[in-house]
């Protein structure tokens, strides 16, 4: 059973290994495994760079699987510097999951990622979030954009049925066609290390030439099951009325011009939660429309 084991981790590296260009050195990149599942993959597919958390423990003890629970990439980020390494890669527990910190240490938003594989892949399709932000939603370098709903389900059920390349959504999901139309953080991290082979620059640098916004990353409120339809309604009350684009695919999305800004609030299927994600192009109107609604949504348990 042991060799049996071992012949198939070696079939899936040998898999793996032939997305990854030749060109791609992997010496100054760091892994952070994170005592899971992909540490004994990536040990195997990148044994010259330098891996941290590599062997799996399921007491997690040096820092929490999910990479975005608060304190999760700290580790990463320290060793990157140290070690003067092009990037960092997390996984979560089972490796379903990446994300990634530039050459200065710093955590890359997983929108500019897809945006990094959307220039690399050039894709004919792909799918995204309806939260996604502008650089996503204006910025698709030629490749038509179909929005889905948050969640494996639908997006595996949209990437199939549109036969999208590739597809991302903001907690770290990357969906290949080539990988089964599935997601999978190895995937997305030897993407990603293709992607930083071919530009002529740092990862750090390439995102500061970027498009500069303020956006928030989604935002969990208390809103009991029974509270959906009224706090949609509130928000129509509040908003529709100005906005220049309405979506109703995942809870609520309005967009607005003059000023330029966007909000989405969609509801978790599975917890009495509410999520909100804002986007603007000023930071006054950021923080003031950020402010407006988390009130909105703080009053909604009572209200409701």
């Amino acid at each position: 059973m042991q060799d049996d084991h071992r012949h198939y981790v070696l079939e899936y590296v040998n898999f793996l290994r032939g997305f990854l260009c030749d060109d791609v050195d992997t010496s100054n990149a760091v892994f952070d495994c994170s005592n899971g599942a992909a540490g004994p993959i990536i040990e195997r597919l990148f044994p010259d760079s330098i891996i941290v958390n590599g062997k799996p423990d399921g007491n997690f003890p040096n820092h929490a699987p999910d990479p975005l629970h608060a304190g999760s990439l700290d580790m990463l980020m320290c060793k990157v510097v140290s070690e003067r390494a092009d990037i960092g890669i997390i996984f979560d527990a089972d490796g379903d999951r990446a994300f990634f910190v530039d050459d200065t240490g710093r955590s890359v938003d997983p929108d500019v990622i897809a945006y990094l594989l959307l220039w690399s892949l050039r894709p004919e399709k792909f799918i995204s979030e309806v939260k996604a932000g502008w650089l996503i939603k204006q910025q698709s370098l030629g490749a038509k954009r179909t929005e889905s709903k948050t969640g494996h389900y639908f997006f595996k059920q949209a990437i199939r049925k549109h036969g999208a390349e590739f597809g991302h959504e903001e907690s770290g999901h990357y969906y290949f066609k080539d990988f089964f139309y599935c997601d999978s953080g190895i995937m997305a991290a030897i993407e990603v290390l293709n992607a930083i082979t071919k530009l002529p620059y740092t990862l750090s640098e390439f995102v500061d030439l970027l498009p500069n916004t303020y956006i928030s990353a989604e935002i969990n409120f208390s809103v009991p099951f029974a509270a959906h339809d009224a706090l949609l309604a509130r928000i129509e009350r509040t908003y529709a009325k100005d906005a220049a684009h309405r979506s109703t695919l995942d809870g609520i999305t309005l967009e607005f011009n003059n000023p330029d800004w966007w909000f989405n609030v969609r509801f978790s299927n599975t917890e009495p939660l509410a999520r909100l994600r804002v986007e603007a192009r000023d930071t006054h109107v950021y923080d003031a429309q950020l402010k407006k609604l988390t009130e909105l949504l703080k009053n909604s348990k009572q209200k409701g």
